[in-house]
């Protein structure tokens, strides 16, 4: 939400009353929106319900604390400005306790309000200040997802499979991942890494990459550089970051005898082993000029069989558990595709 130092929503958590209503006139006089509750739960609800930009806690407040009603507030608010504040100079928070909720500051409760006043002012402008941030952040995402539509497309004009590939695999990790009840934000994740995660075949040569027959040794070992390649262009950009090592990782095996890195079990991202799934799955049951296409039923089993070894056994069962109960889980994606 867009603030400005007019505009700033404010809400105030405090059981003295007199107090906060004085609060709250002073405020208004400064023409900020001003929601106050004696009430700590209500308040919570109410932050969980509306966007607010600003809050104004009192540390002492009872039965539930100021630290205690911050504490519940950071585990669905990350970005709120918080204020706390005290009617006792001796008893006001930690350092500490400041730095671990993410507290930006202390008022020390008076008859003046100029040094709350401050407070609030250099919070809002902290603010716009994240405001201005993110909205760099979208274009620099914007960008970097055109960049990398081009190059996929580059891709995709040499070999048409990577290109539908490449879709298919981000769907198919998309709606593995929402059955998996992975946040919004894995779930971004992996839509984007299943659409580029061979963005790197760009830096393979034409004759390894549309080569008819088996790839050679030495060919083959350059066609499992293509996720440093992509992870490599993703590395580079803060926005992205957190696509390079999903790229990277989607053909390591639970065995350790994947690459580039040989990593196994654990060490291999989480949401690399759901890519890998997807990605060997499309790759079985799509047609390639060198091979047709296999069942979906081919597909399931050669996932199962392959579980412990090149899979991660509990997401391979979750996968064709979710296949068995409801087949649109996957003939949505491959309409035309054999069972």
């Amino acid at each position: 939400m867009e603030s400005t130092i007019n505009s700033a929503k404010i809400m105030i958590i405090d059981d003295d009353v007199h107090m906060m209503d004085i609060l709250s006139m002073v405020l208004q006089k400064y023409n900020y929106q001003v929601c106050s509750y004696t009430e700590p739960v209500s308040a919570v609800q109410k932050l969980k319900e509306e966007k607010f930009d600003i809050l104004i806690v009192n540390y002492l407040i009872a039965p539930i604390n100021g630290e205690k009603i911050v504490e519940l507030v950071r585990e669905f608010d990350k970005e709120i400005y918080i204020i706390l504040m005290s009617v006792h100079k001796d008893l006001k928070p930690s350092i500490d306790t400041m730095k671990n909720l993410d507290i930006q500051a202390y008022f020390e409760k008076s008859s003046r309000f100029d040094q709350l006043i401050m407070l609030i002012q250099s919070g809002v402008k902290y603010i716009e200040q994240i405001n201005r941030i993110k909205d760099m952040n979208l274009k620099l995402e914007k960008y970097l997802i055109d960049f990398a539509n081009i190059l996929l497309n580059t891709v995709g004009a040499k070999d048409h499979f990577t290109e539908s590939h490449s879709q298919n695999v981000s769907k198919l990790a998309v709606e593995f991942g929402k059955r998996l009840n992975l946040s919004k934000e894995d779930l971004e994740l992996l839509r984007l890494s299943g659409l580029f995660h061979d963005i790197g075949k760009i830096g393979i040569p034409d004759s390894i990459l549309l080569k008819q027959g088996k790839l050679t040794n030495e060919e083959y070992e350059t066609m499992k550089l293509h996720p440093i390649m992509g992870a490599n262009i993703f590395g580079l950009s803060e926005v992205f970051k957190t696509l390079s090592p999903i790229i990277l990782s989607h053909h390591e095996r639970i065995d350790g005898k994947g690459y580039p890195n040989g990593l196994s079990g654990n060490d291999i991202p989480y949401l690399a082993k759901i890519l890998a799934i997807c990605d060997s799955f499309d790759a079985m049951i799509s047609r390639r000029s060198y091979k047709e296409s296999k069942t979906i039923t081919f597909a399931i089993d050669q996932l199962i069989e392959c579980s412990s070894t090149q899979f991660d056994k509990e997401l391979v069962d979750k996968f064709v558990s979710y296949y068995n109960q409801d087949h649109s889980f996957i003939t949505d994606i491959y309409p035309n595709n054999e069972l």
